[in-house]
């Protein structure tokens, strides 16, 4: 039974309650949040508002890139955007913002209560119980845009129990195999879970056949990059009503190509949502110089350091399968020099494939440094350290990340006598990039 008057008043205690709410960490099916969802919106002292337009994205990789840069370019603009996104970094409020700002304790710990009042008896997991409280917190407010982000997969997510104006599918690859499926045709029509009948989509680069057979089959409208959306050197088209248009300009910023393509069509689409109403002027230029200025944590994320100068950098990028890998050899190889070092610092939860990772990202990297993650979910380092270990004979092992860090930024001459430059580069999960933070913050 669910405890309505539990003596739960932080946002810690809540957190740690809801955990231990479901036996399970992850049950795909949307019966149980409905429900309550369902109650929670009926309810007399419901305060739900419609957001103007729902966006709702889902991908293997770039969601939460995409929607820092779709939530940009709406802030620019003048528009109201609330979003959802998961997992956090370092902080759980990071889950629910408002304009781009984290909501309050408060505010969670009082959408908390309001959800486990309503759900009674209904077992809810981590995952369902956060969602229904962002959606507590974000259908309260006055919003042009709310950005949903899909926790795993699309048609069976929690978020999916929102009928989308807008959905986004970024990209597809092999991950999560065990739930979505083994081929990329099954992952990609598990995704495509969030297209509604009749509705609009923006589809990523390179997706597999089963998406635009499910939006063709169902009358979904699809614009799709490279496609629909081009880019060629300075140039972008995007399409707008029943035409295209050619605009000038690119963001400055280290995010894949894809992504912000997928950005800069969503924000056209939902401005021709709002033209009519005179909320503002698709300023082109604008929109570029506010998606230029973006920082998005975790998405290779410099590090800036009193610890830190010119010569060494760090990278932060939560990337942690071999997609993710391949973009990011693509960086790496643009930023190296001869006179350069590049180190890794890195490990991994048990579900992922880092043997495909480590293979793909070892030509560039001269030392790897490995260390377990703080995790019921993580890889064991004996498995962690005979996966990297068969693509590279640089491989130094340690207790924590924080020693791992330690020992990837001590200096080191080069058999010149020369202190080389290096990028060091910190990734493979949230986990890792919570844990960098931590350890810069002390520095």
């Amino acid at each position: 039974m669910a405890q309505s008057d539990i003596a739960l008043n932080s946002l810690n205690e809540w957190l740690e309650y809801i955990s231990k709410t479901h036996p399970s960490e992850i049950e795909m099916g949307l019966d149980r949040i409905r429900r309550v969802f369902g109650k929670m919106t009926a309810s007399e002292n419901s305060n739900s508002l419609k957001p103007k337009q729902v966006v709702v994205v889902s991908g293997t990789n770039g969601k939460g890139s995409t929607i820092g840069l779709i939530e940009a370019g709406l802030i620019s603009m003048g528009f109201s955007v609330g979003s959802y996104t998961s997992p956090h970094i370092r902080n759980y409020n990071e889950r629910v913002k408002v304009n781009a700002q984290p909501i309050s304790d408060l505010a969670l710990v009082d959408s908390f209560k309001r959800v486990e009042s309503a759900r009674a008896d209904v077992p809810l997991t981590y995952f369902e119980f956060g969602t229904l409280a962002a959606f507590d917190v974000l259908f309260s407010r006055e919003l042009d845009v709310l950005i949903l982000e899909v926790g795993l997969g699309g048609r069976l997510d929690a978020v999916n129990v929102v009928d989308a104006d807008l959905s986004i599918i970024t990209s597809i690859a092999l991950d999560h195999t065990d739930w979505l499926g083994t081929s990329l045709e099954a992952i990609g029509l598990e995704k495509a879970g969030i297209l509604r009948p009749n509705g609009q989509a923006i589809l990523g680069e390179n997706l597999p056949d089963s998406v635009s057979q499910y939006a063709k089959d169902i009358s979904c409208k699809t614009l799709t990059v490279h496609q629909d959306i081009v880019r060629s050197g300075q140039s972008v088209i995007l399409t707008e009503g029943v035409g295209e248009k050619s605009y000038q300009g690119f963001p400055n910023i280290r995010l894949p190509e894809n992504n912000i393509l997928i950005a800069l069509q969503a924000l056209k689409t939902l401005f021709g949502k709002f033209s009519q109403n005179g909320k503002s002027t698709f300023s082109y230029r604008s929109i570029i110089e506010s998606l230029s200025n973006v920082k998005i944590e975790g998405r290779l994320e410099e590090v800036k350091s009193k610890a830190l100068d010119s010569n060494h950098r760090v990278l932060l990028d939560v990337g942690h399968n071999p997609h993710a890998a391949k973009y990011l050899l693509g960086v790496l190889e643009g930023l190296k020099s001869s006179d350069m070092v590049v180190n890794a610092v890195y490990s991994s939860l048990a579900d992922k494939d880092v043997a495909s990772l480590a293979e793909i990202l070892s030509p560039v990297i001269d030392t790897w440094f490995l260390a377990p993650l703080d995790d019921d979910r993580a890889l064991d380092i004996a498995k962690l350290e005979s996966a990297v270990g068969a693509f590279t004979k640089n491989m130094l092992s340690f207790g924590t990340l924080h020693d791992a860090l330690n020992s990837a930024l001590v200096s080191r001459l080069d058999e010149n006598g020369q202190e080389p430059k290096s990028i060091t580069l910190v990734f493979g999960s949230f986990y890792v990039i919570d844990a960098a933070k931590a350890y810069f913050e002390g520095l």
